[in-house]
């Protein structure tokens, strides 16, 4: 089954205030249930097996990660407890993190309203409204979503621009800044880089110019690594990657974002790359991230073939 959401979801510091609200609004309180999600590793999109005694479901959704309603195309399967669903996607694709929580759940006609408990993030409510059969569209549920987010009173501070699984897999993620040892012994481990560069090409690059060497670790383990330099004014994001066993936890779009944030911090309004056709995940993550594709470099061998982006900070 096919759904059309527009969702907030929000910080909740005052759950009480949220149950009032809905009680004087005559909602349906369908009950409280204890879920638990657990989310499978996929290249695009999310999905989750959400176990619970009311909720029961396999769902994949893909959803823009913006605070504020969020657009979401959703698909739902609803499996028989008993069969044997979540084992065979564990043992297929694996299993990304699992999400515990206490949900309450509510309805005022199609829209659905969530007050969350959740385990290691604390308290949340989430506002859902559904076009189930496509009569009512998309600016008819953004609508309903801004009414109930001004009736709630929730400030712009407190949305949530990504899902909880998200959150839980950035709290076990921290990017630091690091060396070129680090650098040298993580690319050594991820099996793009057929003859990874060594540290003196490193220190060659580097030498006499604002560079910058980040290193992701998941866990406490080292996941990843991004490193670049200026070049006149623009910075040139030159080597990184992941390790494919971190890979699918969001640790690339994080390595990403901080490079970005950091580059900005210190003036430079352009940010370079080139990657190499055979690439072809690179260069989806890098115009997925914004770049734009501004040159090309042919080769004999197509797959060889250089290619250039820029993004604007």
């Amino acid at each position: 089954m096919s759904v059309l959401n527009i969702e907030i979801k929000a910080r909740c510091k005052y759950p009480e205030k949220i149950r009032n609200i809905l009680k004087d609004k005559n909602a349906f309180f369908k009950g409280t249930d204890k879920q638990k999600d657990t989310y499978f590793k996929v290249k695009n999109g999310r999905l989750k097996l959400r176990e619970g005694k009311i909720e029961y479901s396999l769902v994949y959704y893909d959803r823009e990660d913006i605070s504020g309603p969020k657009h979401s195309d959703v698909l739902y399967y609803h499996p028989r407890k008993e069969n044997l669903i979540k084992q065979q996607l564990q043992k297929a694709i694996g299993i990304l993190i699992v999400v515990n929580k206490k949900r309450e759940i509510y309805y005022i006609n199609n829209v659905k309203f969530h007050i969350d408990e959740v385990d290691e993030l604390g308290s949340f409510v989430e506002i859902e409204a559904i076009d189930k059969t496509g009569n009512i569209g998309a600016e008819k549920l953004y609508e309903q979503c801004k009414e109930y987010l001004s009736l709630f009173q929730i400030q712009e501070k407190d949305l949530i621009n990504n899902s909880y699984s998200d959150m839980l897999m950035k709290n076990d993620m921290q990017i630091i800044e690091g060396t070129i040892k680090q650098a040298v012994e993580i690319s050594k481990q991820i099996p793009e880089f057929v003859n990874p560069y060594k540290a003196d090409e490193y220190e060659k690059r580097l030498k006499d110019k604002w560079h910058l060497i980040l290193i992701a670790y998941f866990k406490g383990k080292p996941a990843g690594f991004k490193a670049g330099y200026r070049i006149d004014d623009h910075f040139y994001s030159w080597m990184g990657g992941v390790i494919p066993k971190f890979r699918q936890k969001k640790i690339a779009t994080e390595l990403a974002r901080s490079q970005q944030n950091r580059v900005k911090e210190k003036g430079m309004k352009t940010i370079k790359m080139k990657t190499r056709n055979k690439h072809k995940a690179m260069l989806h993550f890098a115009l997925s991230d914004g770049f734009y594709i501004t040159g090309l470099k042919k080769q004999n061998n197509k797959k060889e073939t250089r290619i250039f982006l820029d993004k604007e900070l």
